[in-house]
């Protein structure tokens, strides 16, 4: 009992010292932007990968698009379609997307009924060539197709128009015994261009000419919006914290292709004791260390205490947030430990 009379008096000089509680922390960057496919498509080949900083308006993806290319050569008439058009919609109204007119837009439609009497002068075959006159115009044509005595004269060459009656020759002579027959000049329809989904690039303007095989319109698929962008950009400079595509994949509109966490708006993520809850509040000041600059301590004010907690074995945690200091270089997953109030 006097051992700890004794004792009583000491402890009353030397009280036993509270120690304030701590928490593990991270940096986090909590705003992430998603960038989604904007119709359904391809990818082109692309370069980006997880991690990598971005700045804004910095093109990450780029959708493929369809290709409309010229089947015959010729002159574009007009072009009825614009960027942003639906194909289908504007080939109701005007049965394409442009009109071209052929280079060779005339042809004879023939019969060798008024041939020269022979066998030979009747006997026509696709690809030949055959010479053409009506009064004192001349010019040459091509076979390109023959049904029985009938057969077609695609006109290369020569000042004939549409009504005309032009007798056909397989002398350049015009002999009257190389006559192969005579037929009335018509003139080919219009060649109309047609794609399908909704017009991505329009390449050529009415009064081009164009060769068979260039290109003339590009096109994506209908289900994308009018004011689409075949270029997926970063909105907010950061990093790539999620990359959900690969190169050359096959993607539906609004399918996720990567997220962007913005870097100029970090926060420190504390994980909070259930024990500590009730002693920490929105507004409050707590101090805190980062392992990437030891001997330093920071102060920040709590931004978000979430009300719901994460159970882990025998206890429960909150996520808690503070601001972070703006004069030193942060990045997100640096580790730091913030003080509670004691």
């Amino acid at each position: 009992m006097k051992r700890i009379a004794c004792l009583f008096p000491l402890l009353l000089l030397f009280p036993v010292l509270a120690l304030a509680a701590t928490a593990d922390a991270i940096v986090i960057a909590p705003h992430t932007v998603k960038l989604t496919a904007p119709f359904s498509g391809t990818l082109l080949p692309f370069d980006v990968q997880e991690g990598d900083v971005v700045t804004a308006g910095q093109a990450l993806f780029k959708m493929d698009t369809l290709p409309v290319y010229a089947t015959q050569s010729g002159i574009v008439s007009d072009v009825f379609a614009a960027v942003g058009d639906d194909a289908a919609g504007v080939a109701e109204r005007y049965g394409g997307l442009a009109a071209l007119e052929p280079t060779n837009a005339m042809y004879i439609d023939d019969s060798n009924k008024e041939a020269h009497d022979d066998a030979q002068s009747k006997w026509l075959h696709a690809g030949e060539t055959l010479y053409l006159k009506r009064n004192n115009d001349r010019g040459t044509g091509r076979v390109t197709m023959v049904n029985g005595d009938d057969y077609i004269v695609e006109i290369l060459s020569g000042p004939f128009k549409a009504g005309d009656t032009v007798r056909c020759y397989r002398e350049s002579s015009y002999s009257t015994d190389s006559e192969t027959g005579r037929g009335k000049v018509r003139r080919y329809p219009d060649i109309r261009v047609n794609g399908r989904g909704r017009v991505a690039a329009v390449h050529i303007a009415a009064g081009d000419r164009v060769e068979a095989g260039d290109l003339l319109f590009e096109m994506v698929s209908s289900d994308s919006a009018k004011d689409f962008s075949a270029e997926i950009s970063a909105p907010v400079g950061g990093a790539v914290s999620t990359l959900a595509v690969r190169s050359g994949a096959q993607v539906l509109r609004g399918q996720l292709l990567a997220e962007v966490a913005d870097l100029s708006r970090l926060e420190l993520s504390c994980d909070l004791d259930e024990i500590d809850y009730a002693s920490v509040h929105v507004g409050d000041s707590l101090s805190f260390t980062l392992d990437a600059y030891p001997g330093r301590t920071f102060s920040g004010t709590v931004t978000l205490l979430r009300p719901i907690g994460e159970k882990r074995t025998n206890a429960t945690y909150f996520d808690l947030r503070l601001t972070l200091p703006t004069d030193v270089p942060l990045s997100p997953g640096m580790n730091g430990t913030v003080t509670l109030n004691p």
